[in-house]
């Protein structure tokens, strides 16, 4: 049986943050996906607000309804703003958080190569000490044997 890694703690901590990170990232990118969705509803908004505005200007002209369309095409262009800051941001999140998962699971990586040595060590020095045994009793055997001829 093999000892217990004096590390495993440090380990099953590094390996429960790479979990926890993957889970943010998880939820930074659907933020992402949903805040794309909703960068594609405000466009397509506005595409309708242009078409309608376009619509009002053949013929006769109601001011009042182009103003009225105007004010809600510069009210969705200021939204399409905010939304595309935020989705920059986000990219930034990830960009950030993907960064920080590759660290993690290096750190983790590299307990788990310490601990593969160790055990290798463990290993190695439990067929030593087999070996040594093993040479005990072949002597022991060997010594009766002569002693026993003797």
């Amino acid at each position: 049986m093999t000892p217990k890694f004096s590390l495993q703690p440090v380990l099953d901590y590094r390996e429960t943050r790479v979990e926890i990170l993957e889970i943010e990232l998880g939820r930074l990118v659907q933020s992402q996906l949903r805040g794309k969705t909703f960068l594609e509803a405000l466009q397509s908004s506005r595409n309708r607000l242009l078409e309608e505005m376009g619509k009002q200007q053949v013929g006769d002209v109601d001011l009042f309804m182009l103003s009225r369309l105007r004010s809600n095409l510069q009210m969705v262009n200021q939204r399409i703003a905010e939304q595309e800051a935020r989705l920059a941001e986000l990219a930034q999140q990830i960009a950030e958080k993907q960064v920080e998962i590759v660290v993690a699971k290096q750190d983790a990586e590299a307990l788990n190569k310490l601990k593969e040595q160790e055990i290798e060590r463990y290993r190695k020095e439990e067929v030593r000490r087999e070996n040594r045994l093993q040479d005990d009793i072949y002597n022991s055997r060997a010594f009766r044997q002569t002693k026993g001829a003797a």
